[in-house]
């Protein structure tokens, strides 16, 4: 071979081995299968260290065992392998509305829980909120709130408030406010609203709910009030700072919370108890909302009960460090939480009595409750269940 070969085929080598040398090639190949949480893939892996992936599969189904969780009868859990994803059904169940009104039972205590989860009744007549309140009981609720003004007019009588307040073992706490509620528009003065409570005690409810604004003869100025009756109590040594934060619902005036412990000795003569309630309808900071409790047990009500606003993380803080310290300085059960989701799940968590929840959601029953299986699942977890 003579020179000018010899150097014609060694170019082509050289070319060959050039550009064999630019064209990437697998050195490794990973199949990643799908899962509930992640799409499956195929990965390659070349000799120049570039990754690409290809082959892409969607995610698969949750893969679902069942789990019992508390042996609460009428639900079946469902809890994914993979993720903890949690299901939950409800088993089929048929519900009468037949009632054993046994005068001489024992009659449940409202306050005798450490958490209580509630359902609340939202019907307007005694059959369906029977069934409700059956269902409610058989899903694990440990207490039914019913509102009375839910109900028509004319099962305003002792008659039908016992068929409701008998038809099940669980405490049932009253509630009456003004409003509209599943289409009845109610506009009852406080010494009707006080008599309708009363009533629901001799009709075997355990405990009403009382709002702070009762007898108060103007309740939009509160605030206002509040603010000029605040050095009365620093003159007395009170703590009443959640007036700085224009509370609502709370009232100050001693000639109301006169009548108020007026009302709560009737209700506690009648052998029911008294949760105060305050949509103070403002955020307030911890300390705030610590002194706004302890005034509230200082009426000589048996739960307190307030509900703030706001939905931030920063201001859930403040809720549960408020319900930190209510749990240790409080004599008295308390319940606190905010208008948000994130807030009515973790306060009952950090020691607010009452979780309260909807059975099912309907128009009149809306989101922002949580739903009672859920949050039975959350306080019968492992991390919970030694706490009540």
């Amino acid at each position: 071979m003579d020179k000018k070969s010899i150097f014609l085929t060694l170019i082509t080598s050289l070319s060959l081995f050039a550009c064999s040398s630019k064209v990437p090639y697998d050195v490794e190949v990973k199949v990643i299968e799908p899962t509930c949480i992640s799409e499956g893939y195929t990965e390659h892996i070349q000799n120049d260290g570039y990754v690409y992936r290809d082959n892409i599969v969607p995610k698969s189904e949750h893969h679902y065992q069942d789990l019992t969780i508390g042996g609460d009868d009428g639900i079946v859990y469902h809890i994914c392998d993979v993720c903890g994803y949690l299901q939950y059904d409800f088993i089929e169940q048929t519900f009468d509305t037949n009632v054993d009104i046994d005068l001489n039972r024992e009659k449940p205590v409202f306050t005798d829980h450490s958490v209580m989860p509630v359902s609340m009744i939202l019907e307007n007549n005694p059959d369906d909120a029977i069934i409700k309140i059956r269902k409610s009981e058989a899903h694990g609720a440990k207490g039914i709130m019913v509102y009375i003004t839910a109900l028509n007019r004319e099962y305003w009588n002792i008659n039908d408030l016992q068929r409701i307040m008998y038809c099940t073992n669980l405490p049932v706490l009253a509630i009456a406010y003004n409003g509209n509620f599943v289409g009845n528009s109610v506009n009852q003065s406080w010494e009707d609203f006080a008599s309708l409570l009363k009533l629901s005690v001799k009709a075997g409810a355990c405990a009403v709910d009382m709002p702070g604004y009762l007898f108060t003869p103007n309740y939009d100025d509160i605030p206002t009030q509040n603010t000029n009756l605040k050095p009365t109590y620093v003159a007395e040594g009170v703590d009443v700072s959640f007036v700085d934060a224009k509370a609502k619902e709370i009232s100050l005036d001693k000639t109301v919370i006169a009548k108020q412990q007026q009302f709560i000795s009737e209700i506690h003569g009648l052998g029911g108890e008294v949760l105060y309630s305050a949509h103070v309808g403002v955020q307030m900071d911890c300390s705030q909302i610590v002194s706004a409790a302890k005034f509230i047990q200082s009426v000589g009500v048996d739960v307190a009960k307030i509900v703030l606003s706001g939905s931030s993380k920063e201001t859930v803080i403040e809720h549960l460090k408020a319900c930190m310290i209510l749990e240790n300085e409080l004599d008295i059960k308390f319940s606190v939480h905010g208008q948000s989701t994130l807030s009515r799940l973790m306060c009952p968590m950090f020691g607010s009595y009452i979780a309260f929840c909807v059975d099912e959601y309907t128009d009149s029953e809306t989101n922002i409750q949580i739903d009672l299986a859920t949050m039975i699942a959350i306080l019968e977890s492992p991390e919970l269940s030694g706490n009540h």
